[in-house]
């Protein structure tokens, strides 16, 4: 069995409990991995903004890899060293065509400042109402004007989970844009959705941990990862050893080890199998 020397983990539905704070237990398990020399990395679709309000700079991690692998911090040094956008004219070219496909869809403005957004609305779709709803407490959120682009990190597609929508646009949008980085997520805000993530290619937690092992020099093959989602499937392909929490979907916990549920500290159950 490969030493482990990087814990890379999600923070929602893995690593915080329900109440969004770190378990005594799990807390004490990054503790522990630091007196080993272990690198701790958390690994989420949450923005800078939103990441801030779970995790402070004592919060026991070296890294932290955001938005879904666009932005990474060193979070000991409280260092940005990486922040990967879509430049503006590709912006304004996938708005445009979002737009004469008659889908809603969000755009987050450029790292660190993407928890403010734009968003539109083709037709009538609850779920992008709640998200506009509960995401503007954080950020500016405003009406996309096509002819008013900005800088984007992040476009946001909104599907019911019982159609067989998100694959029909996600074949539309990669035959006309190959080179965005397409990525499938549930969502927090309700279980009748799924989300669709559009990034620059190459952006992924997958991704960030490489950059980060490239950075420290630690192989993959001395890595563990644990997660709970499908955004977090490039991550536990590219980890050694790779978890996932028991309130995963069926779907992933028939592919890859399965520990604990993350309010019984699966984050710890699943890294102490390697300690």
């Amino acid at each position: 069995m490969f030493e482990v020397k990087m814990v890379v983990t999600d923070l929602d539905g893995t690593l915080l409990q329900s109440d969004q704070t770190i378990s005594q237990a799990d807390w004490q398990t990054l503790e522990k991995l630091e007196s080993l020399g272990v690198c701790r990395v958390a690994a989420t679709g949450r923005n800078l903004y939103k990441v801030r309000l779970v995790l402070n700079e004592q919060s026991p991690f070296d890294y932290v890899i955001f938005s879904s692998g666009a932005g990474i911090m060193d979070w000991k040094k409280q260092k940005m060293i990486q922040a990967i956008s879509i430049g503006l004219d590709k912006t304004t070219d996938i708005t445009k065509f979002l737009i004469g496909e008659k889908y809603n869809f969000k755009i987050s403005r450029e790292l660190p400042d993407n928890h403010n957004f734009g968003w539109f609305e083709s037709y009538e779709c609850p779920e992008l109402t709640r998200y506009v709803e509960h995401h503007k407490k954080f950020g500016e959120a405003v009406r996309i004007n096509p002819e008013h682009p900005f800088i984007a990190s992040q476009f946001l597609m909104y599907f019911p989970i019982e159609s067989n929508q998100f694959n029909i646009v996600k074949a539309k949008i990669q035959a006309v844009f190959p080179e965005l980085s397409l990525i499938k997520t549930t969502s927090p805000l309700s279980s009748d959705y799924i989300w669709m993530e559009i990034f620059p290619n190459g952006v992924s937690k997958a991704h960030g941990i490489q950059e980060i092992c490239r950075i420290t020099g630690i192989a993959r093959e001395n890595t563990l990862g644990i997660g709970n989602d499908f955004n977090d499937l490039e991550m536990l392909e590219f980890t050694q050893h790779s978890y996932v929490v028991e309130n995963a979907p069926e779907e992933l916990k028939m592919k890859y080890i399965n520990s604990l549920a993350h309010y019984d500290d699966g984050f710890s159950h699943a890294v102490n199998k390697h300690l």
